[in-house]
């Protein structure tokens, strides 16, 4: 930084867990610590209240009706895309594309890739991937003859 200053980071462990209702929780007399994130995040007040507020008080189908509350929710759906589009540094937010979850996106962007993997292609993963970004690899390899290689990681986490 300029002057010889410099920025300082200070990640609140803590205060990130308080965020989420389920930590609070212990499992075998210890704080529940949850890995498995890629499978299904767990959720912090603020996503917990504004379900409940939807589910109470608007929900309704997403660009399949032409009543209020399915215009409410429409309405939501959309800025919610071009919030996250604006984030991402999209340029439309149609590019933004919502699904159920982090396995499901993996499963999208393989097939669609896939429609050009050829035999001998090769296709690249990391040691570190989760199982959820791994199968969908194997089943295109297995389905059109690609090869998979791997990433290794080096003793400190990094790539090689």
């Amino acid at each position: 930084m300029a002057g010889g200053t410099s920025v300082k980071s200070v990640f609140d462990v803590m205060a990130v867990r308080e965020q989420f209702p389920i930590l609070k929780r212990q499992i075998n007399g210890r704080p529940l610590v949850y890995l498995d994130n890629a499978a299904s995040a767990q959720k912090p007040r603020a996503v917990i209240d504004s379900l409940v507020s939807v589910m109470e008080g608007s929900y309704s189908n997403v660009h399949r009706g032409l009543h209020t509350l399915s215009n409410e929710a429409t309405e939501a759906f959309e800025t919610a895309r071009e919030i996250v589009a604006r984030f991402l540094n999209a340029e439309t937010p149609e590019q933004v594309v919502w699904t159920k979850g982090g396995t499901e996106a993996i499963n999208l962007v393989a097939n669609g890739i896939g429609l050009d993997i050829r035999e001998g292609d090769e296709i690249i993963v990391t040691e570190m991937e989760h199982h959820s970004n791994i199968v969908p690899w194997h089943l295109l390899r297995e389905r059109k003859g690609a090869v998979l290689r791997w990433a290794p990681i080096l003793d400190d986490g990094s790539l090689d």
